[in-house]
C-alpha cells in the first residue's frame, strides 16, 4: 500500500470521528484524486458539501474529479461554474477553472468530430475570462502556471508553445522554390487532376485504394499535458504516432476529391510542408468537408499526429485515422483570400480561367502556373 493509500485510509477514520469537520472531507477528496479514484473523490466531495454546501474548496475538487472522470463534461462545466460563483474572485484556482472549462469545450468539439464555430467562440471567450482572472491574482501566485492554459493556447496560438526565440527571416523566394515544397504541390495537383478526370470522364478510370497502416492513430483521451510539435521534429524515415503531441498547421492546397481519403498539403508554423491524408470520415460528408471545413487558408490542430511512410512511394505523410483527432482553429485564424502561391491574405487578383485561384501579384500567378502546375487543375475546375 503506497503512502497516498495509507493517507486515504487514515482520513476515513478521521471523517468517522469528526463527521462535521469539512477539512477532512477536503483532504480526502484531494487524496482520492491523486489516486485517480475520481468517482470516490466525487462521492467524498458530495458528502462534505452536505456539511457545508458553500465550501468552495470542495466545490473545486468536485469539478476537477468530474472533468478527469470524463463521463459528463457538461456536469463538469456546471460544477466549475458553481465553484466560480462561490469562490472569491482572487482565489488562486479561479483562472485554472476557466482554462479547464475551455478544455472541456474543446473535448466536446473532439467528440462531435465536426467544426462548430459557435463552440470555438465559447472556448475563446472562456480562455479570455481566465486571462482576465489572472489579473486579480496575488503577486505570489504569478506568473500563473497552468497545463490547461497551455493546451488551449496551443489550439489558438500554437506559436506560444513552440520555440519563441527570434529566428532569422526566411527568404521568400527560397521558401517558394524549395524542391520539397514544389514537388508536394505538383504531385498533389496531379492527383487531384487525375481524380477529377476520372469523375467527369466515363471513359477514364483511376484505381484507388489504401493499405492498412501498421499502427493505429487515435486522438488523446485527455488534452492535459499535450505538447506542440513541428514537422522538423518528426523523423521522416520512421513511422511513428507522436502520442502526447499537437501538430498545428495551415492548409495550403485545395482538396476537390475525397475517395478513399481527403488529400491536403499543410504548412506548419515554421513554414515547412507535408502531405496530409484524412481517412475514416463519413463518406457522405466528403463534399461538405472539402468545400466548407478543410479549405485553403484554414488552420487546424492534429492530436497525436501519425507520420506514415507511403507504401507505394516510400515518402512521409501525415495520416489521420481518427477523424476526431483534428481540431479546427477559430475562423478568425483563417487566412482569408489566401494567395495560392505565397500564402499571404487578401489577394485581390483572381485567375481569369478557373475564377477560383487568387494571387497577390502577377509574379505569384506566373510562378503558380509554371512552377507549381496550376495549369494541371485550371481547365478542370
Amino acid at each position: 500500500m503506497d503512502s497516498h493509500a495509507l493517507v486515504a485510509k487514515f482520513l476515513e477514520q478521521c471523517k468517522e470521528k469528526y463527521p462535521k469537520s469539512i477539512h477532512f472531507f477536503e483532504l480526502s477528496a484531494t487524496v482520492h484524486g491523486w489516486l485517480d479514484q475520481y468517482e470516490t473523490a466525487i462521492y467524498v466531495a458530495n458528502s462534505g458539501l452536505k456539511v457545508d454546501p458553500d465550501y468552495y474548496e470542495l466545490l473545486y475538487y468536485k469539478a476537477v474529479a468530474l472533468r478527469l472522470l470524463d463521463k459528463d463534461l457538461n456536469e463538469a462545466i456546471e460544477a466549475y461554474r458553481t465553484f466560480l460563483a462561490a469562490a472569491p474572485k482572487d482565489h488562486r484556482k479561479v483562472p485554472e477553472s476557466y482554462y479547464a472549462m475551455a478544455c472541456c469545450y474543446i473535448a466536446r468539439l473532439k467528440d462531435n468530430g465536426m467544426i462548430d464555430k459557435g463552440m470555438i467562440d465559447i472556448v475563446e471567450k472562456t480562455y479570455k475570462e481566465g486571462e482576465d482572472a489572472e489579473k486579480l491574482q496575488l503577486p505570489c501566485f504569478l506568473p500563473y502556471d497552468s497545463n490547461n492554459k497551455a493546451l488551449v493556447k496551443s489550439m489558438f496560438d500554437a506559436k506560444s508553445l513552440l520555440n519563441t526565440q527570434s529566428s532569422p527571416p526566411i527568404d521568400l523566394k527560397l521558401r517558394l522554390t524549395d524542391p520539397h515544397r514544389v514537388k508536394l504541390i505538383q504531385e498533389h495537383r496531379e492527383w487531384e487532376a487525375k481524380t477529377l478526370k476520372a469523375i467527369n470522364d466515363p471513359y477514364y478510370s483511376l484505381e484507388t485504394g489504401t493499405h492498412k497502416p501498421g499502427v493505429k492513430q487515435q486522438t488523446a483521451k485527455s488534452f492535459i499535458g499535450l505538447k506542440a510539435i513541428s514537422l522538423k521534429e518528426m523523423d521522416p524515415t520512421k513511422e511513428h504516432v507522436y502520442e502526447g503531441y499537437v501538430l498545428s498547421a495551415k492548409i495550403i492546397e485545395v482538396a476537390y476529391t475525397w475517395s478513399p481519403s481527403i488529400h491536403l498539403v499543410i504548412e506548419d508554423e515554421h513554414l515547412d510542408c507535408e502531405r496530409m491524408f484524412i481517412y475514416d470520415f463519413p463518406q457522405e460528408q466528403g463534399h461538405y468537408l472539402t468545400s466548407k471545413v478543410y479549405t485553403i487558408g484554414s488552420k487546424l490542430n492534429i492530436i497525436n499526429p501519425y507520420l506514415r511512410i507511403g507504401i507505394c512511394d516510400m515518402k512521409p505523410l501525415i495520416r489521420v485515422d481518427d477523424f476526431s483527432s483534428i481540431i479546427m482553429q477559430s475562423e478568425s485564424e483563417r487566412v482569408l483570400n489566401m494567395c495560392r502561391c505565397c500564402g499571404i491574405s487578401d489577394a485581390l487578383n483572381v485567375c481569369g480561367k478557373c475564377k477560383q485561384a487568387r494571387y497577390c501579384t502577377k509574379q505569384c500567378q506566373t510562378m503558380d502556373w509554371e512552377l507549381y502546375g496550376h495549369k494541371l487543375l485550371c481547365k478542370k475546375l
